[in-house]
């Protein structure tokens, strides 16, 4: 091995993980809007302008709400979709008017990058159910879809 090889090798992976903590650190923090709590289930996902995530809302008949699957047969329709460039607050929506009882799983999916270098982003996630919010914050890895972020089981009757 030459002369400072290792040494060469080791601060490029080191040059890399600080690039990675500088990106995230500057990352924008999103926030979420105060709105009033619907009657049914809303699930609002809120990130920043350097990334597309895509919110996943599966009801307890196994059925996936999301920006391909709108409305549901159980009644969840995607209410916002954000894109890369597009106007407004980076929040995606997905409501249920009168959700059907039973255990809710929420993911999400970082499919598209809106800036170059991003390789995580942050995001915070609120369920709004039977009238009792959750909120939840997370980053997510370009490429990662997790299936299961938030899993919450509903009533349906107001309790």
């Amino acid at each position: 091995m030459p002369p400072g090889g290792r040494a060469r090798r080791q601060h490029t992976a080191w040059t890399g993980l600080a690039a990675l903590a500088l990106a995230c650190a500057t990352a924008s923090t999103p926030s979420l809007p105060e709105t009033p709590a619907p009657a049914g289930l809303r699930v609002r996902l809120a990130f920043g302008p350097e990334a597309d995530l895509d919110l996943h809302v599966t009801d307890p008949r196994q059925e996936t709400v999301y920006f391909a699957n709108t409305p549901s047969a159980s009644g969840g329709q995607l209410v916002s979709d954000v894109r890369c460039g597009g106007p407004g607050e980076r929040v995606e929506v997905i409501e249920f008017e009168a959700p059907p009882p039973g255990r809710y799983r929420v993911g999400v999916d970082f499919p598209v990058r809106c800036r170059r270098g991003v390789d995580a982003v942050p995001f915070v996630l609120e369920v709004v159910a039977d009238g009792v919010r959750h909120e939840r914050r997370g980053e997510l890895a370009f490429g990662r879809f997790e299936p299961v972020v938030y899993e919450i089981e509903v009533s349906g009757n107001g309790t």
